[in-house]
């Protein structure tokens, strides 16, 4: 069956979007179920955000930015599902992913344009999907088939693809491990004449209480299974029967509307999913009992995925940096030798990653599918999971003690503590308001419940720092230079007289 695109609507409008939400999605939070996912405090200002966001890719302004027109529909989409077939494209997958980032200050790991690269990998090796039969479909077709159904209706992802962190001795995650105490990771339990049954839990789900769909899959630290009935991969809409969305407790819900400025609107939560008999239809599933098209594309050097991350890691970098130094002049310290040399650093940092973006466009190549993918980008991944605390480490250090001590909203608003405020805690050159609004961005950054998930998050996003490590140095081709050294040590000593 192909995902019907007939009444799809293109490039998502806010309406649409927080309208989709209220589907009869099972979304629990703090022991209760939620009834209005998009109006409940713990979503509404980030799925208000993503709603402002979705609009500016309708408006006059970013409309050729951010969209192109469908050739089999002619609906606007959003660039985001574009698959790349030019460096053009390419320059133009990156504006949007810009915009996205810009516009959300770099601090969603999950926006709406992360997802859609993925689908769009699993697009390029379609063939190879197709590859492992099944008399009930045709693996490459169906993604092929949800890549239009996503494009054409511009639908809001997230992704599952750990399995629970209880005993994972005993979880099937590779060969070596055959005993299975629990049926803890998530499985087939039958094959139907409409689909496949499964039951199990997935983790970590970021934005799921959010999307529209979501897309399960195996991590490259899970992906080769004992058992053949745990390798499955497939999308199923957000308000699937039988799938549960447990969310974790929010962030940022303190005091002070001003304390908070990133936390109140771009805490995009992360989810643990309960699959308990949910029925997965055929035409939604992309690899079944056979994890090899998944193993040799998780090898292949193409870079399908890289703007979404790469460009939120530039505009988070640049926002921590320009904090950073306004406090440094809010304090009159930015001319001390030690503060101008942390900001330095950050700025190294900075500047270095917008390098290695421009490296890995000048190294895209045209794919032998007919797609144009980035250069490799395993070395950044790794390279931001070490990086990131540095840089949070350093505007810590910069602010200070200040970082920890602001007033509220409601303390500037105190007639009585108002005069103590305006001659105690103002800075150089500017009243109390504007520093401690500025400071309390900071903490919001570097110190709050936001700040350390999002630092967490940085860490574990690009997976296993250590295992990419040496999946890295397993692949690093030192050949060429290693022989040169070799041919050196097999020369005679020279003779000293």
């Amino acid at each position: 069956m192909i995902l019907d695109v007939t009444t799809a609507a293109g490039a998502m409008t806010g309406a649409r979007y927080i309208e989709s939400l209220r589907d009869d999605r099972e979304v629990w939070l703090d022991g209760e179920r939620v009834a209005d996912v998009p109006n409940h405090p713990a979503f509404r200002g980030m799925v208000n955000e993503l709603a402002r966001i979705y609009d500016l890719q309708n408006s006059d302004e970013f409309r050729d930015r951010m969209t192109f027109v469908s050739p089999e529909t002619g609906n606007r989409c959003s660039l985001s599902w574009l698959l790349p077939r030019s460096a053009e494209d390419l320059k133009r997958k990156r504006l949007n992913s810009e915009i996205w980032n810009e516009q959300s200050w770099g601090q969603l790991g999950r926006s709406p344009d992360i997802l859609a690269p993925h689908i769009t990998a699993l697009y390029a090796i379609r063939d190879s999907l197709g590859s492992v039969k099944h008399p009930r479909c045709d693996f490459g077709e169906n993604i092929a088939n949800y890549h239009r159904f996503c494009q054409e209706n511009d639908l809001f992802l997230t992704h599952a693809l750990g399995d629970p962190q209880v005993d994972r001795s005993q979880q099937p995650q590779n060969e070596q491990r055959n005993v299975i105490e629990e049926e803890l990771a998530l499985h087939v339990v039958e094959e139907t004449g409409e689909g496949v049954i499964i039951t199990g839990g997935k983790q970590l789900a970021t934005a799921a209480p959010i999307s529209n769909e979501t897309y399960v899959s195996l991590s490259a630290t899970f992906l080769r299974r004992s058992d053949p009935k745990c390798v499955l991969a497939f999308s199923i809409p957000t308000n699937s029967p039988g799938m549960k969305i447990l969310c974790r407790e929010p962030v940022s819900q303190g005091y002070g509307g001003f304390g908070h400025p990133l936390g109140l609107n771009y805490d995009e939560q992360d989810a643990m999913l309960f699959f308990e008999e949910v029925l997965v239809p055929w035409d939604r599933i992309f690899m079944l009992y056979d994890s090899s098209p998944l193993v040799a594309h998780l090898t292949r050097r193409t870079n399908f995925q890289g703007w979404p991350n790469l460009v939120r890691i530039h505009q988070r970098m640049k926002l921590m940096t320009a904090v950073a130094t306004l406090i440094a002049e809010a304090i009159g310290v930015i001319e001390y030798r030690e503060v101008s040399a942390k900001l330095g650093e950050m700025a190294t940092y900075t500047e270095m990653w917008r390098h290695a973006m421009d490296g890995i466009e000048h190294n895209a190549f045209l794919t032998d599918d007919g797609l144009m993918s980035l250069g490799d980008m395993n070395a950044m991944n790794i390279y931001f999971s070490q990086m990131s605390a540095r840089m949070v480490e350093l505007l810590r250090e910069i602010c200070g003690s200040g970082i920890i001590m602001q007033p509220s909203e409601k303390d500037l608003a105190s007639a009585d503590l108002r005069p103590y405020l305006d001659r105690y805690m103002r800075g150089k050159g500017v009243d109390v308001e504007y520093k401690s609004r500025l400071f309390r961005l900071a903490h919001d950054l570097a110190v709050s419940s936001f700040g350390m998930r999002q630092e967490i998050y940085e860490y574990w996003h690009g997976g296993d720092p250590s295992r990419n490590r040496i999946n890295l140095m397993r692949n690093y081709d030192q050949a060429d230079v290693m022989e040169r050294i070799k041919e050196m040590l097999s020369r005679p000593l020279a003779n000293e007289g």
